[in-house]
């Protein structure tokens, strides 16, 4: 069986989405065996937790397409990128998606965090704080809304600084790795990013 290349898997993914908002019933496999005892989803995910965001409804994905990790913010962290690797590795997954969230309410935390230098929530503390780092790191942000984006390409940046097996797979034009933002309000897709390459000097190798 041909696999489906990671290009051709966006588009079926954003042409689901589409179909999903719309309120279809149909659901795609993505190449995916449709046998539930075989774990080989060709989409990986790191997306927020926020119940209205659950990545395989939102893509019109059939279960067992979509590989998930889901953290607030989708903060990552080495474990998360490890989880990551794992999916590429191991589950063969050749799609990379990173999934921010319009009205996120880790992003907003985390901006009002970063332009006050005080937690606005206690019980988010250690994670606005982590997340107002990440955009520090990324250049800033200069509303709530903008930091939605800005978050979803710091993590993409992340996972590609921690995770050896997926800048290699990438080097290799074996995945791809995108970032998308969705929106609560339209239950639509936004592509921010296609394809996000590492940097030139970044090693490849998975040793």
């Amino acid at each position: 069986m041909t696999l489906i290349t990671a290009a051709e898997l966006l588009e079926r993914i954003l042409a689901g989405n589409r179909g999903w908002a719309k309120g279809s019933s149909e659901r795609d496999y993505l190449g995916a065996p449709t046998d539930p005892l075989i774990h080989q989803p060709p989409v990986a995910v790191i997306g927020c937790s926020d119940a209205r965001v659950m990545p395989a409804a939102v893509f019109g994905a059939a279960p067992g397409a979509i590989f998930t990790l889901r953290l607030p913010g989708h903060y990552t962290d080495i474990p998360v990128a490890a989880g990551m690797g794992f999916a590429v590795a191991t589950a063969g997954a050749r799609l990379v998606i990173v999934l921010g969230h319009e009205d996120c309410r880790a992003v907003d935390a985390a901006f009002k965090e970063y332009r006050t230098g005080t937690a606005p929530d206690k019980a988010l503390a250690p994670l606005s704080g982590a997340l107002a780092a990440g955009l520090y790191e990324a250049g800033g942000a200069t509303s709530a809304e903008h930091a939605v984006d800005v978050n979803a390409r710091h993590t993409a940046q992340k996972l590609l600084a921690q995770c050896p097996v997926l800048r290699y797979e990438i080097s290799l034009g074996h995945a791809q790795l995108a970032v998308l933002r969705y929106s609560p309000s339209t239950k639509l897709l936004t592509v921010l990013e296609e394809s996000v390459m590492p940097p030139r000097d970044a090693t490849h190798s998975v040793d």
